[in-house]
């Protein structure tokens, strides 16, 4: 769940959500924008082309200029941006759409104060419609939604007070309005886009916590799971495993390894140094099981556990032995030893599944630790099969 671990996130005055939020969103809903935009578009650009009907009438004297920019400069425009649409990253998909809508509604704004028809004024009502398709069809992002709106508004503004025919008693009312117009369809853009940032913030935030949560049950689960002091797993996760496996049928061989005359080792250097032995020791025997295919536990005290989910006789000698040797190897010194040895050693017994005996984790623990015992009487640093 990547990005989603800011809880708590909140939008700007311009109902920006930041870029971390904001390209989750566009993850989660990026595809159902661009199919409501090209739709949208669709349908906008049929509708506006209506108004070539309407200026047979209302501008007959530059009807023909006005088909022309409607079919062959809007329409081909809108077209492209149809088609750029599902092509283009999110910030630029929504920039696209600020030039688009700005020729729809400035377009008319043009015509009106180009044409000299004295019917030509009533072409103003073409202005709120263009607004409203920006602001509340198309959905612009409010940050884009506010410059479209005061530059349309301030054109508009301009073309009323310049536009030679229209009579002066009508400037207020037009100006009224236009401004009214614009402020309910930039007001009707900033509530629609409050809801959306609000309610993907609350679902940011949400999912948010709920990862945080998912991730310390994960941990928490791992440290109840794991030795606290080697690191490796606990014999709580060696009885998950060992059941787990046996349960499924699979051949199983348990070793069960022991550190040599840990105790004497413990009361020369102290426990902190015998901590730091049992850590040594643990991370080689789990590298080892791993190789392996195997899983390694730290059963008690100086003793380990190692099980690997093949059958006994064919590999346990072989395993069992290289253990040995992979602890030997790491030449820990042992100044407490009496035996002639100077490095920390260890002793292992191993144990598998076999026909005519109960296959159970408490029989092959025990059998495994049968023949710890004997490799230990036999004189350490050696593994016994049980």
């Amino acid at each position: 769940m990547q990005g989603l671990t800011r809880v708590g996130a909140r939008q700007d005055w311009l109902l920006r959500m930041g870029a971390e939020v904001e390209a989750a969103h566009e993850r989660a809903y990026g595809a159902m924008r661009i199919v409501h935009l090209r739709q949208t578009i669709l349908v906008g650009l049929a509708v506006y082309n209506v108004y070539n009907l309407t200026s047979l009438y209302l501008m007959a004297d530059i009807q023909a200029w006005t088909v022309f920019l409607r079919l062959c400069v809007l329409t081909p425009g809108s077209l492209l941006i149809f088609c750029l649409v599902p092509r283009l990253p999110e910030i630029w998909r929504e920039v696209l759409l600020l030039p688009g809508v700005l020729v729809a509604s400035l377009l008319p704004l043009l015509l009106l104060w180009q044409s000299q028809s004295p019917l030509a004024t009533y072409t103003i009502g073409e202005l709120p419609l263009a607004l409203v398709f920006g602001n509340m069809l198309l959905v612009l992002r409010f940050r884009y939604a506010v410059p479209f709106t005061l530059i349309t508004c301030g054109v508009a503004i301009v073309v009323v007070k310049t536009k030679v025919g229209i009579d002066p008693m009508l400037h207020f009312p037009f100006l009224v309005q236009i401004v009214t117009g614009a402020f309910l369809t930039l007001y009707a853009n900033w509530h629609v886009e409050r809801v959306r940032c609000r309610s993907y913030l609350a679902e940011y935030d949400a999912r948010g916590r709920a990862d945080r949560a998912e991730r310390l049950g994960d941990r928490l689960r791992d440290l109840s799971r794991t030795d606290t002091l080697t690191g490796i797993a606990n014999r709580g996760h060696l009885d998950e495993t060992l059941a787990a496996w046996l349960e499924d049928g699979s051949e199983v061989l348990v070793m069960m390894v022991d550190v040599d005359h840990f105790k004497a080792y413990n009361d020369l250097l102290g426990h902190p140094a015998g901590d730091e032995c049992l850590k040594l020791v643990a991370q080689r025997l789990a590298d080892y099981a791993r190789y392996y295919d195997g899983f390694a536990a730290r059963y008690g005290g100086e003793e380990f556990t190692l099980i690997f989910q093949m059958d006994a006789a064919n590999g346990g000698s072989f395993l069992a032995d290289r253990v040995v040797k992979a602890v030997r190897t790491l030449a820990i010194p042992h100044p407490a030893r009496t035996d002639g040895l100077s490095v920390v050693t260890v002793s292992a017994g191993f144990a598998g599944t076999q026909a005519g005996l109960p296959r159970t984790a408490g029989t092959l623990l025990a059998r495994s630790d049968q023949a710890l015992y004997e490799a230990k009487r036999q004189g350490r640093d050696r593994s016994r099969a049980a």
